[in-house]
């Protein structure tokens, strides 16, 4: 049977007398007929659900007192996912008066709290990404004391296939109330749980920030933004979609604020020029001349221009985790400018030291497990990010390596300044052209206008 035959679109809503749409009843009767069962099963896919006492939910004990589940949908919408109606049924029968719901969703509306007795917490953050490292504790210091009011409670958690974002933050919870002891632990526990293919959390942005959260739990460690400066961005081997063509990489900087108790705001800090790879490129590196300082939580995305600008990957990270202090060979007298004239030096370039203000230091050689945000003293020090290929969103699904090879790596040079120095940099709004720019992009200055506007203040949503 097609979907046509189920119900048509039109059909869906209908306009009453008083000028306000109301649910046709078609699509109420559809949303319970053994009819939409497969349907609901094929959008669920290998997420396992409750099927039993008469219900058919894309829902899913985690423990006994932690719920995973779909979208509470409406309308045509509850055809093919959770109805909102046969939730708050299950609930109540189940639970009565002893739920709360926790919505991880930032792109769909908001259904009536009413529906689940106002019982509704919001954490959202965007499809496909990790939330903000600041909303993990709140959420769960949220269930925690939610569970702990009465044994008999509940927590029921969704995003919007109750997957991916519930898994972040239900494997957060879980290693919040010490269930396990770590990341890989928690995430596997959770996609043996709510999945037949035990493939849970996959995105690797959402599985970092898991760990990211691990360690604060299991370090006892105290968050706090930190701020660093990027000085440099490189990459290798080249792609191999650069072998037998040229075309120019671009690459966008970008971080993201909590505004309010339940918003989030990104925000571009740095697009940079289109720079050309050409063909027999054995790596790709751009020192920034310019101070590009990031706080917090931080989307960096690289775009491949050709006939067309598309995606190649990107990735998030979190300033306060950057645990790699730079350990140099020969330079551990040099200071971060010589150091940025040797990056320079190395693609043919002088650099015009421009940041007057700049802080000069030693390197720091030291190497061990040190957060940038534990500075053991006022110096600057130069600490560096390295992602390899399984790191990397939408990279990671390259199995067979047809355009990244398998040692594929991104590396990020940055720079932790202290506060006094912080105060005295300036950052200029323009970039010097450096390195090799396209021709297409000789004229640009450091703002890119292909990006279309609107992506100035959200996430994209894979």
């Amino acid at each position: 049977m097609e979907t046509k035959d189920i119900v048509e679109p039109e059909l869906a809503e209908k306009t009453n007398s008083h000028g306000s749409q109301t649910t046709n009843p078609v699509v109420r009767v559809i949303s319970n007929m053994k009819v939409t069962n497969p349907i609901k099963k094929l959008v669920s896919q290998q997420r396992k659900r409750y099927t039993k006492d008469g219900f058919n939910l894309d829902l899913t004990y985690i423990l006994n007192n932690l719920i995973a589940m779909g979208y509470p949908a409406e309308k045509l919408e509850g055809v093919y996912r959770n109805h909102i109606d046969d939730v708050v049924k299950f609930l109540d029968k189940k639970h009565k008066n002893h739920y709360r719901v926790y919505n991880l969703c930032a792109e769909k509306t908001s259904y009536d709290p009413e529906k689940f007795h106002r019982r509704v917490a919001y954490y959202p953050f965007d499809d496909h990404n990790p939330p903000c490292v600041e909303v993990i504790k709140p959420f769960c210091e949220d269930i925690d004391g939610w569970l702990s009011k009465d044994q008999k409670n509940v927590a029921v958690v969704h995003c919007k296939a109750g997957k991916g974002r519930t898994g972040v933050m239900v494997s957060c919870y879980m290693l919040h109330c010490r269930k396990f002891k770590n990341a890989e632990e928690a995430l596997g526990f959770y996609g043996e749980k709510r999945t037949h293919d035990e493939k849970g959390v996959t995105i690797p942005s959402q599985r970092r920030y898991v760990d990211y959260y691990a360690a604060l739990v299991r370090e006892n460690l105290l968050y706090r933004p930190v701020k660093l400066f990027v000085r440099e961005v490189s990459f290798e081997p080249i792609p191999h979609i650069f072998s037998t063509t040229q075309g120019s990489v671009q690459f966008v900087i970008s971080e993201c604020k909590r505004v309010g108790e339940s918003a989030l705001k990104v925000k571009k800090l740095h697009t940079s020029i289109e720079y050309d790879i050409k063909r027999g490129s054995l790596s790709f590196r751009v020192p920034l001349l310019t101070d590009v300082a990031v706080q917090g939580d931080v989307k960096v995305e690289f775009f491949r221009h050709k006939l067309k600008k598309e995606k190649l990957f990107h990735f998030w990270f979190n300033t306060f985790f950057v645990r790699d202090i730079l350990a140099p060979d020969s330079h551990e007298t040099q200071s971060s400018d010589q150091r940025k004239s040797v990056f320079c030096e190395n693609m043919g370039k002088n650099l015009s030291h421009q940041d007057g203000n700049s802080c000069n230091s030693k390197i720091n050689s030291k190497s061990r497990a040190l957060s940038a945000g534990e500075s053991e003293s006022n110096k600057s020090r130069l600490v560096f990010l390295t992602m390899n290929k399984t790191d990397l969103d939408d990279a990671h699904k390259d199995k067979q390596n047809k355009t990244f090879s398998s040692d594929f790596k991104v590396t990020l040079l940055l720079e932790h300044v202290p506060k006094e120095c912080e105060e005295n940099s300036q950052q200029p709004t323009v970039e010097p052209d450096i390195g090799t720019p396209s021709e297409s992009s000789e004229a640009e200055s450091s703002t890119d206008s292909s990006v279309p506007e609107d992506e100035e203040e959200a996430w994209e949503s894979g």
